[in-house]
């Protein structure tokens, strides 16, 4: 009975492995054919949120993930110091103008460029962290220099900077500064009603000079008006008048033209009644003359 089932037994093992052949090529090709590089960083702050499996990033693209976190102590001095042992994928990194380094020259060649490590939040509902990797050439950085991995170097995250920040902040000395300078505005905040009470009455004044004004000015634009109104209505009588007493002189030149006027009619009157009076002025001359010489002229005529 059991002789029959040995080729069923047989075949199902070699299925089995097929199949176990097929998925390792199916799932694990794209690894095998993307080398991994593994690298290392260390950070002296918190690592909270941070979890194996985690994306390491540049700019935003997944460029490899976290494979371990650990913790390197001293046993001398007590410090500790977080290992973050990291995988990047080189396939997804191309330079531009110049081949690619080799991947054991890949990690220093960037490291020389500025590249660094850094935690960032992914998400404030989930406190999620990643490592993003990023060129800062010029930033302080952490770097241990004491590992068999090629080492990037870390700076401080942006909640560390500001923690960091915070702490060198004096926090006693501020309190101190701002009691002593809430105890030394204590009498001015006694005052104060008073000062508000002074101010309001201020305001009012403020509120009724210019209330005043306000009247005072609208009685002034009210007699400028009527200023106006009657400065234009006599403007306008007055030009009527001075109109008339230019037309009146206006005649008044031209009879004076025309008596002026040598060859005018009141010239040839005025030219002709001084000839009479000559020519009459002759006769009685000459009668005068014949009187003179004989007055009998007078008795018989001519």
């Amino acid at each position: 009975m059991n002789a029959p089932r040995a080729p069923l037994i047989g075949s199902f093992i070699l299925g089995a492995l097929a199949l176990l052949v097929a998925g390792v090529l199916f799932f694990g090709g794209s690894a095998l054919r993307n080398q991994r590089v593994p690298i290392i960083s260390f950070f002296d702050a918190s690592v909270a949120g941070l979890r194996v499996g985690a994306p390491v990033t540049f700019r935003g693209v997944p460029v490899g993930e976290v494979k371990s976190i650990g913790v390197r102590v001293n046993p001398r001095t007590g410090q500790s110091i977080i290992q973050v042992n990291m995988e990047l994928v080189p396939r997804t990194l191309t330079v531009y103008g110049a081949p690619l380094p080799r991947d054991d020259e890949l990690v220093s060649s960037l490291v020389h460029d500025g590249l660094t490590a850094q935690l960032v939040l992914q998400s404030f509902v989930t406190g999620l962290v990643s490592v993003e990797l990023a060129f800062r050439p010029g930033e302080r950085v952490l770097r241990f220099g004491d590992a068999t991995l090629p080492e990037v170097p870390s700076v401080p995250g942006h909640f560390e900077a500001l923690t960091k920040q915070l702490e060198t902040i004096d926090i006693a000395a501020v309190l101190d500064t701002l009691q002593r300078t809430l105890t030394a505005a204590q009498p001015s905040l006694h005052q104060l009603p008073r000062v508000l009470t002074s101010f309001e009455h201020t305001l009012g004044t403020i509120d009724r000079e210019v209330s005043a004004s306000s009247a005072s000015l609208q009685q002034t634009l009210g007699a400028a008006r009527t200023l106006a109104t009657n400065l234009d209505r006599e403007s306008a009588t007055t030009l009527a008048a001075m109109r008339q007493t230019l037309g009146k002189a206006d005649a008044t030149l031209d009879g004076a033209h025309e008596l002026v006027d040598p060859h005018g009619h009141t010239a040839m009157q005025v030219r002709r009644a001084i000839d009479d009076l000559a020519a009459t002025s002759a006769r009685l001359r000459n009668l005068a003359e014949r009187v003179d010489r004989d007055p009998s002229v007078l008795v018989r005529g001519r």
